[in-house]
Order: C-alpha cells, then structure tokens, then sequence
C-alpha cells in the first residue's frame, strides 16, 4: 500500500509500521503497571535536584496545555513530581515530538506563590490583603451570593468569563444549568477574525483548516507563523521542514518583521501592515487574466459564476497592489503563476498578520479564494480541512465513536425576544436594531455580552464573544452584573486598554462580587474577592480533541500525572461542588464523586478499554481514510431514505434538514453551507451591515472579497507617525507564561523593534529610550473618532534590519506586576498575599540565586506592559480586535 499521500506518523501503516507502533505502546507499558497517585498533594522542600534516569521514574501520557496546539506528551514521575517530559509518539500531530513550552509545565506547575488554599479579601478590593478560608466556607459564601441571583429569576447577571477553557463544554454544563448566557470567552481577542471567513467559505464545522504540508509543493504564508507561535504549530514546523527539505517545497512569506518563519523562508518579502489581502487579490487578478485556474473544480464547487468573478479581480492589478503593498508587481506575478503551477499541491497560510486588521476579515476570505481558483481544496498537498467536530459522523461507514459528557445534560437559558423582561431593560438603541431585522437574530438573541448586536458576525456561526468589551459594556449599563466568576483570565493585564477591566472591578457598584479560578496570584485575581485555586493540566482530566493536521482524528486524555499542592482543586470539582451548594436542581448535571468516572463515562463508546487509553493518551483509527475530498463523500445511506431533491438547486433535504447536494447524478455531502458549495459569495456580511447601519456600499459589507485601506492608516501623518505592532515569541503564550522561569530566562524583555532606514528617517537612535504614544482608531469601530491617545509606555529601541518600512514592534508577554518573582522580575517576590502561599512548600532557591535578568542583580528587569496603551478595537461586524492596526509616536528621551 502505497503511502505518498499520507501524512500521519505511521502512513498506511505496513507491518513494520504496525509494529513499530507497538513497540512504542509497548515502552510505555513495560511500567504502566506501576503508575501511583503520588504522595498526597505535598512537594517536598527546595524543588531543584538532580534529574534520575528514565528507569527510575513512571511514565504517564496527557496532554500538554503550553499553548492551543495541545500535543500529547509523557510525564516522567516519581515522588509526587513529574521530573521530565517527552512526547507521545502516538500523538498523530506531533510523532513524540515536543517543544520548550511542554518542558515549561513544571515550572508552571511548581513556581513559587502558587494559589494553594481558598482565600477571601479582608481589605478593600485589590488591596492584596487577604485571610484563609476553608473550601466549605468559600463554597457557602458564593453558593449564596448565586442562589439569590437565581430566585431573583434575574440568572443573566450572573456572569462566567474565561481565558483558556479546554474542558470541552464543562463549564457550559455549569452556566448552562445555573441558566445564564453569559458564558465569555476571548475569542475576539485571539482568532475570531480568522475564523469568520472560513466558516463562510465552508461552513460552520470547518472553523480552522489542516493544510497537507507534508505532500505539499508551495505555500503561499500570509502572516503567519507556524516556526514560533501558531495554531498546530509544532506539527506544523515539523512537517512544513521536511517538506522542503526532503521534497523540495516552496515556502513564501509575506510578513512586518523577520519572524522566525520567515528567517527559514525560501522568500521572505517585508509587506505593509494591512496589505495581504491587496496581494491576494492581485495573485487572483494574474490567475484570472491569464486563465491559471482550475475551472472545472470552481464551476463545480464555488456559489458564484467564474465569469462573474474575473471580472470583479480586474480591477486589482499588480501594479495597484504594488503601490498599496510595497510589493513589486513582478514579484505579484511570478508568485501567483508558480502558485498556480503548483496546484493541487499548494495552499495558502494566513493568521493573525492578514486577519487582526480592520479589514482582516475580508483579506483572509481574499486569500482563501486562491485556493478555491486552483482547485487545492481538500486536495494531497492542498489547503485541506478537519473532520474534526460532527460533520466527519456524516461519512457512514468513517463515522467516529460518539464522546461526549454523560449526561443529563442541562438545557440552558432560553433566548431573550422582544417583550420579554430582559429585552425591555437593554439600552433603546439596542432595541430598535433588534426590532429592525427579527429574521436575523433567528431567537439567538442573548444580550449585549453574549450577542452583542453592534458586532452580529460575532455569533452567526459561533460563540466568538466580544470580550474586549465586556466590562465597557458593564460601565455603560448594558448587563448589570451581581456575580462575576472568572476562571484563568487575564484580562486586567492581556486586554487592550487593560486599566478598563481594573477599573471596572475595582468598582463594587458595577461588579459587587468578584470569584476568580485561577492557578497563580494573577493582575485579574488580585482583584478579586473570594479567589479558589486550581489545580494545573499536569494534575487534572479533560477529554480533548483537536485537528489533526496529518487528516485523520484523533482522541487524547488529560489525566493527572500527580496531585495538586495544598488544597488545590480541579474547576471540575470546583463547579461541581457548587453546582450542590447552589441546588435548585442545578445538582443533577453534576452527579458524580469521582472525576475520573465522570470522564470514564465520557468516553464510553470509544473501541478500546478505558485502562488502555489511560495507558495509551490517544486514539486514533488506523484503518479510516484520510481526510481528503471530504465534500465527494456520498450521502449515507440512512439520509438518502425519505428524503427529497430540490431540481433548481440540487440540494436534498430530509424532514426540511438539507442532507447533501446531487452533483453530477450522485448524491455528495457537499460542504456545511447552506448551499453546500463553497461561499465565496455570501449575503450575510451586507444583511449584517444593514443591521448595525453600515452602508451597504462599504466595503466592510461586500459579499465578494476586497481590500479596502484600514481607516487608521489612510489618516496617518507619516511624516510624524508610525505604525506599531506586537507580535508572540515562541517560548511564550501570551501572557500566560511570564512566570515560567525557564522561558522567562529566554524572554524577559520586550524592546521596540525598528528598521535601520526608518529610525534614520525619524531620527532615533539605537539603544535609545524611546515614548511611543498609540493613537485611537477609526472607522466602524468602538470609540471612533475620538482624538484622545489611549495611552503611553516607555521602552529601549533596538534597530532590526527587515523590518517593513514606517513601523515599530515589540511583544506583549512580558512586564507583570503580579505573577510571583518571575512574572515580576523581582526575586523577593511580590506583595501578593502571603496567606495563600507556603514558602516551603514551593520554595526554589533557583529563582533568587539565578534570576540574573532582574534588575536588582543588574538586569533589564523583566519587560514594560504596554497593553494599558493599546486600543479597544474590535472589527466591523465580527468583533475580532485589531491588534495590528496601530498607529503611534515615537518620542526618544535619551
């Protein structure tokens, strides 16, 4: 059996294959057998020692929680400590490999001034003064303050905000049963400008797609940055490499700063911020003009008329987009051609460098169009998507077992509607566009934090709360608020204009009662006034599922590799506890002892037995076909039976649900869009304009992909300004992982990055000190229009050639005030309650004897917060915040 197109770990599998898989299953058991739970939550004195041999410690498989690509690894244990990490060599994305980030779950698991024991306020809020309380006196003062929100008949005003939730659904299971929406994530923050154009394109289940890298012959990398920070990005490295190493592939990126993926590029071309998407569409306009495209696979697949759209492309030419882009038309050229000769075997990229700009959203669906011209969609090498969520159960004889949580499940809260008691308490404004266009809201209608009607795309096809601005929305009375829970959120440090989330907490009119989850003494629970410790992924279960990038799926178990400190807890025993002292009924959802049950339960369909999995970490099936042409596949059988075809559209529908698509005679699944084709023309985005009162003449909401200059750019005085962005070094997540020692030893400082020709034409000097102070943004935007700066920090300049022209960049992890010792760059700690700690427990000689960056030893300390200075701004229509769009001064005071 031939494997040239498979791109899993073991290929279809030979028997070689087969058994060197089992032998790798078999290393992992030859000790299984001895796997313990540890010494009771307790760690021993003084953390560092030397590191045993491998045959000395117990291996345990989970999955690590350094970053959202979440690759399966193996804890190495003994005494209650996971000493080591290594990868799973079952892990279909990564083949055993890890990065610096898993290896940073111990320190994350073991840092000083780790949350151990329940604690309330005793001060004013944020005062850092705290006392010890027991977990029965913390579940009995907030079962409550919910209890009374809950007979109230108000549960709305209850509301959950999380960070990084990867509990697949169990905190939904909570707010769900208490009967509120107001479950908020930080989506906007992260990836909802990336998301919106593929589930226009392709439907609601495929949200993130799985290039074929590893058969792949170009790629076209639109800001993205899959050798330092990206979704897949380890499994994307690796086989990214080896595709151009062993096969010869092309890798082209078009990026603001010589990233680390463009350092390895075959061509790496310095763009203007905000410019992808013009390139996309002149690329398009030469594939078009010269007939480079694979008419066969558009006039089959696309819901709009080929002719219809070379004559929209026309008007990008190479030439424009060479003076949008500072791209040169040649090169526009000769890059679209080799795309197109490469096809089916090439796939565009993009990430946060196309799509966190105000007109990212329609830049991404730009690019996204290149791949539908040339035929690579779904294709061996091409640009390929994830059978990941339900859609992949549609396939009959590929169906995959069914896991979920066991049940009963609760129903959750019920829409608002006009006339109700909700609906009549939200701001008139908000009401009129409600009332104007009902048949959109389609009873989704949750309220200003959870659909929020300024921003509709938000919630079209998915949960992608506004979350930068919940707590504007709070000081503007749109959602009264009478609990705010928390759970491993940074908002008060990671948030644009961060000082507005403190500002609102730090108001007990606005939010009375503040419970934050949390593992460490973060910014965001500092201000709080019960906080409850959780336990890290090194010490917990969660069921888990992700893409996998190599086209075939996969399930993964986070299980405990040792107890948590003190008298940590997990968020599942965490709500479920409070879920009992709530009551009500609200109990029933949460009816189990044991966690490991609950998930045992959880994964019951799944073929093998549940000690088996523990033992393995993963599942996968090694016989299913990878997941090429997905939307040839045939209609199942069982669908077919009673159902109906419409002859003008060819969709088949059964009891009203469409099912498939007859094409060519024969019944396909087609994609998940409403008519199974792929959307590169979609009404959705004009009828969301007319609903918030955008003109339909703006190119926010045309149909069609376009480029459009980003407000706060077209303003710019470029004799004065500049623009500035941020942008993830690879050992860090966000600002998750200030704290982690060894990454922070790697990266504890973010200079202002700038072009040598720039700092000379702006005269500033290198190594200088330097005020740069962001300006508000433009357009259909929060706040437009205002002329006040958002804010200002200070920071060293340091002058890096391949820069693009007239901008400065500096990274957003670094610069906490809270955090312990590493987050703070102070070795003696910071201020934070004293209560809450055990300094022999978790004592680490390391951190004061070696912290050679703070600036008590002579360092630079460790970073300048600068997200104080920028900018609330979410994106027309979708709410994604438009991290790139910055415009600035730079100011040099020495």
């Amino acid at each position: 059996m031939s494997d040239k197109t498979d791109n899993s770990p073991f290929g279809n599998p030979s028997r070689r294959d087969l058994l060197r898989f089992g032998a790798a299953v078999s290393a992992l058991s030859v000790v299984g057998c001895k796997l313990t739970s540890g010494s009771g939550g307790t760690l021993p004195a003084g953390l560092p020692r030397p590191v045993e041999p491998l045959s000395e410690l117990t291996p345990k498989p989970t999955v690590c929680f350094g970053c959202t690509t979440h690759c399966g690894v193996v804890g190495w244990v003994k005494d209650n400590r996971v000493r080591r990490i290594s990868g799973n060599p079952l892990d279909p994305n990564t083949g055993g490999r890890v990065c610096s980030k898993a290896h940073s779950m111990i320190a994350y698991t073991e840092y000083p001034e780790r949350l151990l024991y329940p604690l309330e306020r005793v001060g004013k809020r944020g005062e850092g003064k705290w006392r010890r309380i027991t977990w029965e006196e913390a579940n009995r003062k907030i079962g409550a303050r919910l209890r009374a929100v809950r007979d109230a008949g108000t549960p709305e005003r209850f509301v959950f905000h999380y960070g990084r939730d990867k509990t697949k659904g169990f905190t939904k299971r909570f707010t769900d049963a208490f009967g509120t929406p107001h479950r908020l994530n930080r989506r906007s923050i992260c990836s909802s400008n990336r998301r919106a154009p593929l589930m226009s394109y392709y439907g609601r289940e495929f949200e993130w797609e799985s290039q074929d890298l590893a058969n792949t012959k170009y790629v076209l990398n639109f800001g993205g940055n899959p050798m330092e920070a990206y979704q897949g990005g380890l499994y994307m490295a690796w086989r990214l490499t080896d595709a151009r190493v062993d096969r010869g592939a092309k890798l082209v990126t078009f990026e603001v700063r010589p990233s680390a993926t463009a350092s390895v590029s075959d061509e790496y071309i310095a763009i203007r911020p905000g410019t992808d998407g013009a390139v996309a569409l002149a690329m398009a306009h030469v594939i078009c003009r010269d007939e480079l495209y694979d008419a066969d696979f558009w006039n089959r697949w696309a819901n709009y008329p080929l002719e219809d759209m070379k004559r929209h492309v026309e008007q990008f030419t190479p030439q424009w987009a060479e003076n949008e882009s500072g791209v040169p038309a040649d090169t526009i050229e000769r890059l679209a051609k080799e795309f197109a000769a490469a096809a089916p075997a090439a796939t565009t990229m993009s990430n946060r460098g196309s799509a966190k700009h105000y007109n990212g959203a329609q830049s991404d669906r730009a690019i996204r169009m290149l791949d539908v011209l040339c035929g690579t969609v779904g294709k061996p090498g091409g640009f390929c998507l994830s059978s990941l969520r339900g859609w992949s159960n549609r396939y009959g004889q590929d169906e995959l077992p069914k896991i979920s949580a066991p049940g009963p499940k609760p129903k959750g809260p019920k829409p608002w509607k006009p006339g109700t008691r909700e609906f009549e308490t939200l701001p008139k404004d908000v009401q009129e566009r409600v009332a104007a266009f009902p048949d959109f809201w389609q009873n989704k209608y949750f309220g200003e934090l959870a659909t929020p009607s300024e921003y509709p795309l938000s919630w079209h096809w998915y949960s992608m709360r506004v979350g930068q601005l919940v707590y504007e929305y709070v000081r503007e009375g749109r959602q009264k608020v009478d609990v705010y829970m928390s759970y491993t959120l940074g908002a008060s440090y990671g948030y644009p204009e961060a000082k507005a989330a403190r500002e609102v907490l730090m108001d007990e009119r606005l939010i009375p009662f503040h419970v934050a989850i949390d593992i460490g003494y973060s910014e965001h629970a500092a201000l709080a006034d019960i906080i409850l410790p959780d336990a890290t992924s090194l010490e917990r279960w969660d069921a888990h599922g992700t893409n996998n990038y190599g086209l075939r799926p996969y399930i993964g178990l986070r299980q405990p590799l040792v107890t948590p400190p003190g008298q940590a807890r997990s968020v599942q025993e965490i709500l479920r506890d409070l879920a009992h002292e709530v009551g009500g009924g609200m109990e029933t959802h949460f009816d189990f002892d044991d966690v490991e049950e609950f998930y045992k339960a959880w994964h019951q369909n799944l073929p093998m037995e549940w000690e088996e999995f523990k033992r393995r970490g993963i599942w996968t099936d090694l016989e299913r076909p990878l997941d090429y042409e997905l939307y040839e596949r045939p209609v199942a059988a069982a669908d077919l039976e009673g159902s109906e075809m419409d002859p003008e559209t060819g969709l088949i529908r059964k009891n009203g649900k469409v099912v498939g698509l007859m094409q060519d005679g024969k019944p396909v699944q087609g994609f998940p869009t409403p008519h199974r084709k792929i959307g590169v023309h979609d009404d959705i985005f004009p009828l969301a304009a007319r609903h918030v009162g955008i003109p339909e003449d703006d190119p926010v909401a045309s149909p069609i992909a376009t480029w459009f200059h980003v407000p706060a750019f077209a303003a710019m005085d470029r004799s004065k300004q500049l623009h500035f962005t941020t942008f993830k070094w690879n050992v860090h997540t966000q600002g998750r992982s200030g704290h982690w020692k060894y990454a922070a030893e790697i990266i504890h400082d973010n200079p202002l990055f700038i072009a040598p020709e720039t700092a000379r034409a702006h005269g500033l000097e290198d190594g200088a000190m330097v005020e740069v102070t962001v300006s508000r943004p433009r357009g259909y935007t929060f706040r437009a229009g205002e002329d006040a700066p958002v804010g200002s920090f200070r920071q060293r300049l340091k002058v890096l050639p391949g820069m693009s022209e007239d901008l400065v960049a500096s990274s957003h992890h670094v610069g906490h005030w809270e955090h312990g010792p590493v987050g703070s760059g102070k070795p003696e700690g910071t201020t934070a309650a004293e209560a809450g700690f055990d300094r022999q427990l978790m004592a680490d000689p390391d951190i004061a004897r070696n912290m050679w960056w703070s600036k008590s030893k002579g360092g630079v300390g460790s970073g300048v917060h600068i997200n104080d200075a920028m900018p609330i701004d979410p994106a027309p229509l979708i709410g994604g915040q438009n991290w790139f769009d910055n415009v600035c001064t730079v100011r040099q005071l020495s």
